[in-house]
C-alpha cells in the first residue's frame, strides 16, 4: 500500500493455505528454521481474511476469485518433488537446512509423500491441482 497511491489499483496472485502449496509449506515447516518473530506462512495471503486484515481499511477488495492451475507436466508423480528440490527457492533452502542438520532422506521421504497425497492423476500420467486466489481491490 506504501507505494499505491490513493485510488490505485492492487493486485495479488497468491496459493492458498489449504492448497498443495499450503501443504507444502507444511511439510517444510518441519525442516526448516525457526522464522523471525512475526514472520507467517506465504500461502496464508491466499486466505480473503488474512488480506483483509494485512490490509485493514486500506483497500477495498472488489474481486476476489479462487481457482485451480492444473499441473501436468510430470510423468511420474515424484518427479514434481525433484523439481520442487532443484528449482523452487523456499524448498531449495529448507533441504538444504535438512542436510545440515541430518535429516534430508527424512526430508526427501515428506515431500514424497506430499507428492504421492496430491496426485490427482494416474500412475503413468501425474496431475496435481494448485488451488490459488486472485485479488484486486482499490487503495483508499
Amino acid at each position: 500500500m506504501r507505494v499505491c497511491r490513493p485510488g490505485g489499483r492492487i493486485g495479488l496472485l497468491s496459493w492458498t493455505p489449504e492448497g498443495m502449496l499450503g501443504a507444502l509449506f507444511g511439510v517444510m515447516k518441519r525442516f526448516a528454521p525457526a522464522p523471525p518473530p512475526g514472520v507467517q506462512s506465504p500461502p496464508l495471503w491466499g486466505s480473503e481474511e488474512h488480506l483483509t486484515g494485512l490490509f485493514g481499511g486500506g483497500v477495498h477488495f472488489d474481486s476476489l476469485e479462487r481457482d485451480v492451475l492444473e499441473i501436468t507436466a510430470f510423468e511420474r508423480t515424484r518427479d514434481y518433488g525433484e523439481h520442487f528440490k532443484a528449482h523452487y527457492g523456499p524448498t531449495i533452502a529448507v533441504r538444504a537446512n535438512a542436510v545440515r542438520e541430518g535429516r534430508e532422506a527424512d526430508f526427501d521421504a515428506a515431500l514424497d509423500h506430499l507428492c504421492d497425497d496430491w496426485n490427482r492423476g494416474t500412475d503413468e500420467q501425474a496431475r496435481f491441482e494448485k488451488k490459488y486466489l486472485v485479488a484486486a481491490g482499490t487503495r483508499r
